[in-house]
């Protein structure tokens, strides 16, 4: 029988904050947003102390404040005048009289990553590279099946000395998850250490079999506290009448002659009918090794940008601009061209109150939305040139895009990816065709041109790497509107 482990770093940027401050994170209330913009910007991480009190995990700022403030109103209900302010719960905890405080500190991302790199060293120590799959900046899956016979220990024992590393070397407690695939570790991890309390270390770790996970959680409810079930999922499967895994796990029992059946989740989700099923039986056939062996049949790149403010149609296009320019300096600097760009211009809230009668969709949060607009655009041959893509993309937006729409997010996507020296090879052997269309041949005036256009690329490149990328940037990005040297500074939207 395999064994699976699932180790999330718990409120992974607020903790390497708390760290760096020289504060314990389970007893020092901070949150990680970027205070410059506005209280509507979404928290980044929210320290374990500062949970405990209510605070949830992703809360905008101005969330974060007005929780705060009506705790220190119960606290004022309850014994009178508050005094001196504190971050530190256990003072919170001992003195009723003091005012609950927090600190904001703004986002490293670069720290963060070199944090999760030293972290990813110590997993190193235990477990080879081939039995590890890094989900994402702070949690990662092994395979220990092989190595528990190796050091003799068993699997909580072998978790349990990685945590405690990571906590003695870095300041940062770890959760785990445990279980005989990747799903019932991830399981264990998401839903069932979040009911434990944690043992003398401070470490929480759950293992789950498919046995106690049929007795334990087939009706655990909301079907979204299990991994890759989200919202929309869940609505789909509660408008079937389904809302637990054992409601899954008895439909797809049904004979064709009964109201439910596996083929009523076909016909809803088609293909991904059976990871669900499999799923409500706590089971996944998918191991690190098939992960790391995948090879995707197409590849993309793209980038998605959600502006502070509502644009106009004319200010879009300049971060339209900016945007397109960057993808193509991406393909260069990777060696990779496109044939196929895609465009989606997501639209303001505030068009609804200035007499939109069009289409509607609905947000993340449920609100009702302009519908987006959305087009592709297919070049003839595969290119990396910024005054390609930039022409692809503002046909795209001219033609799809509403001028009279205030603008809220612009995500471009290069689609059909593939390295360039592949992709030259394609168009040699598309130009070879006896049947091919002469009049789309290059030139030699139109291949020199490229050719120096293509170079200004990677001399570009050059220089950000060695100089920063605000090293060298196009007149247009000084506008007023304009957002890349702001975001040239970013890694993922915040500051790097």
């Amino acid at each position: 029988m395999s064994t699976y482990v699932a180790i999330d770093l718990k409120s992974f940027y607020a903790s390497v904050e708390c760290v760096a401050l020289g504060q314990d994170p389970l007893d020092f209330n901070l949150v990680v947003a970027d205070n410059r913009r506005s209280d509507k910007t979404i928290c980044l991480a929210v320290s374990p102390a500062l949970k405990q009190l209510g605070v949830s995990g992703r809360p905008r700022l101005y969330e974060v404040k007005q929780k705060v403030q009506d705790l220190n109103y119960q606290r004022y209900r309850q014994v009178g005048r508050l005094y001196a302010k504190s971050p530190y719960l256990h003072v919170l905890k001992k003195n009723p009289r003091a005012k609950v405080d927090f600190q904001v500190v703004p986002p490293r991302m670069q720290h963060y990553l070199e944090k999760s790199s030293e972290i990813y060293e110590i997993y190193l120590r235990y477990i080879a590279p081939e039995d590890i799959h890094v989900y994402s900046i702070d949690e990662v899956f092994m395979d220990v099946t092989n190595y528990l016979e190796t050091y003799k220990l068993t699997a909580k024992e072998l978790v349990k000395q990685i945590i405690l590393d990571i906590k003695e070397e870095t300041g940062i407690t770890a959760t785990a998850g445990i279980g005989e695939n990747m799903y019932l570790a991830k399981v264990a991890l998401d839903i069932v250490s979040k009911k434990l309390k944690a043992d003398k270390d401070s470490v929480r770790m759950a293992q789950l079999s498919q046995q106690h996970y049929r007795q334990y959680l087939w009706a655990h409810q909301p079907l979204t506290d299990f991994w890759r079930v989200g919202r929309g999922y869940a609505k789909r499967l509660e408008k079937l009448g389904l809302q637990t895994m054992g409601d899954i796990a008895r439909c797809s029992l049904g004979t064709l002659s009964d109201k439910m059946n596996a083929e009523v989740l076909y016909r809803e989700f088609g293909k991904n009918a059976e990871l669900l099923i499999d799923h409500a039986w706590g089971e996944e056939t998918t191991t690190i090794a098939d992960i790391k062996d995948y090879q995707p049949k197409r590849h993309s790149l793209g980038s998605g940008q959600v502006l502070m403010r509502p644009y106009s149609f004319q200010e879009g296009l300049v971060i339209l601009r900016e945007m397109s320019d960057n993808l193509a300096l991406d393909l260069n600097r990777k060696k990779l061209k496109t044939k196929q760009l895609t465009l989606t211009v997501d639209y303001d809230v505030k068009n609804l109150k200035q007499g939109y009668q069009g289409a509607l969709a609905t947000d993340y949060y449920g609100r009702a939305l302009p519908k987006h607009g959305h087009g592709s655009y297919n070049f003839e041959r595969y290119t990396d040139l910024q005054s390609q893509l930039f022409k692809g993309f503002e046909e795209i937006y001219q033609r799809q895009v509403n001028p009279k729409m205030l603008i809220r997010k612009i995500t471009v996507v290069a689609s059909d990816v593939m390295p360039a020296e592949a992709a030259d090879r394609v168009q040699v052997s598309q130009q070879l065709d006896l049947f091919a269309d002469f009049t789309l041949a290059e030139t030699p005036k139109n291949l020199e041109t490229e050719n120096k256009e293509h170079q200004r690329q990677e001399i570009v490149n050059n220089l950000r790497e060695r100089f920063g990328k605000n090293a060298i940037i196009k007149a247009s990005s000084l506008l007023e509107e304009a957002t890349g040297k702001q975001r040239n500074n970013q890694i993922g939207g915040h500051q790097s």
